[in-house]
């Protein structure tokens, strides 16, 4: 199927974009951020290991090594942006937690020495100023809960550049089972240490764990690595990037959100911001440059 990849990684963008809401249900329903985190990644590593379950066998010391690394900056992501959205709306949250391809290639200068593009700075301002209309409230408070979403982003861009760097001499699926594996354990010290106590499982509850386990973890990573093999880098980034749209569309239709000028004006730059920096134009800056 000549457009099979494109397909693919447009379904992961919508699972995706309904997780968000998945996830403030569960927190609505007064479930803490690490136990709707643990149980989310408790659910996604059991599929992951069901369908890859031979896999296991040929992960190397190094795998074991740089995928808990990884693990450990994915833990991060999810815990920022899992109690980030206590205090903000899902599309708020879906918005700046997607704004890695304006951050990943100042990370990558900084710590690879790969020159930017001139555009890449220009999305940056762009970025800055949109998280500042959807974070700063009419008061000039500056809202906690957008804030932790920008480090989700952030944690996920370092996340991100190394994985660039560890996946050409690792196995791809070997790290992403170590990294949920990673999560997983991560997520469960810290359910340990701040209280396992639960509020009662219902119907909803139950459907609404496996909703965000299986579907938008397990088979979203499915999808997107499977997906990315039938299309180029640039679309699949932008393809991906659509989460944060059917994030906002799905809040709309299903949790009643309804955001004013400033955030439709903020998220619509944001968005620019991320198109701008996946088609990067101009020549790359000069590597003399120093960096503070």
């Amino acid at each position: 199927m000549r457009n099979k990849g494109d397909w693919m990684l447009l379904v992961a963008a919508i699972i995706g974009g309904g997780g968000f809401i998945g996830v403030k249900y569960l927190l609505d329903w007064g479930y803490n951020p690490y136990q709707v985190m643990f149980v989310r990644f408790l659910i996604a590593t059991i599929c992951l290991s069901l369908v890859y379950s031979k896999k296991f066998r040929g992960i190397s010391k190094n795998e074991w090594k740089m995928g808990g690394i990884l693990g450990a900056l994915l833990a991060a992501t999810f815990l920022l942006l899992t109690v980030g959205l206590q205090y903000t709306t899902p599309s708020v949250n879906a918005f700046l937690c997607n704004t890695q391809a304006v951050i990943v290639p100042f990370i990558c200068w900084w710590a690879f020495r790969q020159k930017p593009m001139p555009s890449c700075f220009i999305a940056a301002f762009l970025t800055l100023a949109g998280v500042a209309l959807l974070s700063v409230t009419e008061d000039f408070w500056i809202d906690i809960g957008a804030i932790l979403s920008f480090g989700a982003s952030v944690a996920f861009s370092i996340q991100m550049a190394l994985m660039g760097k560890v996946v050409k001499e690792c196995d791809s699926v070997h790290i992403a089972l170590v990294e949920h594996l990673t999560v997983t354990v991560i997520s469960f010290m810290i359910v340990l240490f701040t209280g396992i106590h639960m509020p009662p499982l219902n119907g909803m509850a139950v459907g609404s764990f496996l909703f965000v386990g299986i579907f938008c973890t397990a088979l979203y990573f499915v999808l997107q690595s499977i997906g990315q093999k039938y299309t180029s880098a640039n679309k699949t980034a932008i393809i991906i990037t659509s989460e944060s749209i059917f994030a906002a569309i799905i809040s709309a239709l299903f949790y009643g959100e309804r955001m004013g000028w400033r955030g439709f004006v903020g998220c619509g730059i944001i968005f620019a911001a991320m198109l701008l920096a996946e088609k990067p134009m101009g020549k790359p800056v000069d590597s003399s440059v120093k960096i503070g």
